[in-house]
């Protein structure tokens, strides 16, 4: 060993002992960053920019929503939650159209914030900013940070994007919130959590088919999954038996207290999970019901070869996600083919049993969007969240091969090239679509028919923004129906009753007022067959003769299937049709049903002929007050008929 103590040097990472100085070792001025530290701060970096990169969308999101005042479901929600707060009789005086899972949440906004969509919209916002923190938990503890940042960043760009959000208080968001919630505190479990995870994994899960069917797609993966895992050797029949007694239990605690209420108080409403067999048990006789069960109904009403192309238009719009998460399935298969054929044995991870708990519910969420004919377009939110879980494993793939590669520059630009992809794949998101998924037409200026984009985030921000929409320029900045609401409003007292026939129930929230009816709207005028659409006339005008409401709405919507003209109040299209047919008639209502019977069939018909009590009504004890077009206001004459 030399003498020269500067040959004599520590090592570097050596620690010298206490107490010993050297003389010859200089202090630094500024301490070095240990490696443990620098992770830490790129860590810390990284958290950051997927915090900001998924609160743009969700943010966006929330400014439409909350901009957004809902006048269809969000209404018949709102509606129902106040009528029972202010005491009335579930399945008698109120008869909700609102799952129980989306019933009590709106009951507890409106209780906390006053009879406005609001408060249910800051309950869904609580909620989704949850499912959001959970995801990332959950698959940052299985697949790594990056697989979580594009997951979660993907999920909030996804279920906030405008040409499927449907902003509001809208049953799928809050079931896609207990979904993602659920399943993460399942995720966690199964790594090794506290037994108390699959406990909550259990009551959330239980809770999503409480907002809507489809919500089963969640169940179903995570029980295939948990029944698969000891025939696979993942885990012991012990332990399958212990995280099924968990789920149950908290199944139990979550929904329980629902079948004491209903049983026990003989709550006239539908218990949780009754449409397993409502499903495929056909209607009876007379029920008045135009098909069988409820998916053999759904093909007359639309038929397969109507229904396939707007599908396959929508699924194209959501081909990030799409690509994503069959990327991941079929990287999962190839692992098992090359594990299977190759003398090289293929490393399994400790996330490949994941894909099947994620595969399985996101094929049953892309399969259930078949059952309903309608194909509206929030129908398509909750493939994204499975989307997003599962196309994490492709995810980690990439990260693993990048990190124990030699030479990282290919697998550099390998990944540069797949974050451009995913850029090119989701721009119509942000900026826009030139297509109507659901009809297939270009969409055009009103005004210069010129072809333009719609409903991306650009858009739908320039039109909250301006306020500059063609249908609200002559009304103040207000749709037509929340004008008429509004005139309700401040021409009537909080005592006061109104109706609003069809399907615009968000005109009670804007103006405050209820119905002296049990069935205050309705969407179901041109499914139900006319023997049970008369006898629900029948009832109606029976309440209606009871307590006349002060003002009566004639919200002339065409709904479902969208291609028949409204079943009116004030006959306006039949007027226009009778004039072209036969203007000198002394009998219009006939011509006009047999107009409608040679136009679409006789069932049209008997619904208009059935209608024809409702219209004398209205002509005996009420005048038009004012268009707010399409919508038609009728107020109770001073000395109403009878």
């Amino acid at each position: 060993m030399s003498k020269d103590p500067r040959k004599d040097r520590h090592p570097a990472g050596i620690r010298r002992k206490r107490g010993v100085v050297d003389k010859h070792h200089k202090p630094q001025t500024e301490r070095p960053v240990s490696s443990p530290e620098r992770k830490n701060y790129s860590h810390l970096i990284a958290y950051i920019m997927i915090a900001v990169l998924a609160a743009i969308p969700f943010s966006l999101g929330k400014y439409f929503e909350f901009n957004s005042p809902g006048a269809f479901d969000s209404g018949a929600y709102v509606y129902s939650a106040k009528h029972i707060l202010e005491g009335a009789e579930i399945g008698v005086e109120e008869k909700p159209s609102a799952k129980l899972g989306t019933l009590t949440l709106n009951i507890l906004g409106v209780k906390l914030f006053g009879f406005s969509d609001i408060g249910p919209k800051i309950v869904q916002l609580v909620l989704q900013l949850a499912a959001l923190v959970m995801m990332f938990v959950a698959i940052k503890k299985l697949f790594g940070v990056l697989s979580a940042g594009v997951g979660v960043i993907i999920a909030s760009a996804y279920l906030s994007a405008p040409f499927i959000a449907k902003f509001g208080n809208v049953k799928e968001q809050y079931m896609i919130a207990f979904m993602v919630i659920g399943m993460s505190c399942f995720v966690i479990r199964q790594l090794g959590g506290k037994w108390w995870w699959a406990l909550l994994a259990g009551g959330f899960v239980s809770w999503a088919p409480m907002f809507k069917e489809t919500g089963t797609s969640v169940i179903g993966a995570i029980g295939l999954f948990v029944i698969a895992q000891p025939i696979l050797k993942h885990r012991t029949w012990r332990q399958t038996g212990t995280d099924i007694l968990l789920l149950l239990a908290g199944v139990v605690v979550a929904i329980g207290p629902f079948y004491i209420w209903i049983i026990g108080w003989n709550v006239q409403a539908a218990l949780p999970y009754q449409f397993f067999w409502q499903l495929f048990i056909p209607a009876k006789a007379g029920s008045g019901s135009l098909g069988g069960s409820y998916i053999s109904g759904a093909r007359q009403l639309r038929p397969f070869s109507q229904q396939w192309p707007i599908v396959l238009r929508y699924y194209w719009l959501l081909i990030l996600p799409i690509t994503l998460a069959g990327g991941s399935i079929i990287a999962r298969i190839v692992r098992l083919i090359l594990n299977r054929t190759s003398k090289e044995k293929v490393t399994s991870s400790p996330y490949d049993r994941f894909v099947l708990l994620f595969a399985i519910w996101w094929l049953l969420d892309i399969s259930f969007i078949w059952i309903s004919p309608r194909s509206y377009e929030q129908y398509y939110l909750p493939l994204n969240a499975s989307a997003a879980m599962l196309g994490g494993y492709v995810i980690v793939i990439y990260s693993d091969k990048f990190n124990s590669a030699a030479y990282k520059m290919k697998w550099a630009v390998v990944g540069f090239a797949g974050l451009v992809l995913m850029i090119v794949l989701s721009w119509h998101v942000f900026f826009g679509i030139s297509k109507s998924p659901h009809f297939g037409d270009f969409y055009r200026n009103p005004t210069t028919n010129v072809p333009e984009k719609r409903n991306g985030y650009l858009q739908r921000f320039r039109e909250i923004s301006s306020r500059r929409l063609a249908i609200r320029r002559h009304l103040g900045g207000k749709y037509s129906w929340e004008a008429v609401g509004e005139y309700i409003r401040d021409n009537s007292d909080t005592s006061d009753k109104i109706f609003v026939w069809g399907w615009y129930p968000g005109i009670y929230v804007a103006a405050r007022r209820l119905a002296p009816t049990s069935w205050p709207f309705t969407s179901e005028m041109h499914t139900k067959t006319p023997e049970r659409f008369a006898s629900d006339i029948k009832g109606l005008l029976a309440e209606l003769e009871a307590d006349k409401p002060k003002y009566i709405v004639d919200s002339r919507k065409r709904h479902f299937p969208g291609n028949r003209p409204p079943l009116e109040l004030w006959p306006i299209t039949q007027q226009q049709i009778v004039k072209q047919l036969d203007p000198q008639t002394l009998n219009p209502d006939e011509v006009y049903a047999g107009w409608l019977s040679n136009t679409y069939d006789s069932d049209e018909a008997g619904r208009f002929m059935a209608m024809k009590p409702f219209r004398e009504f209205v002509m005996k004890n009420y005048d038009v007050v004012q268009a707010f077009d399409p919508h038609i206001l009728f107020k109770l004459k001073s000395s109403p008929a009878g």
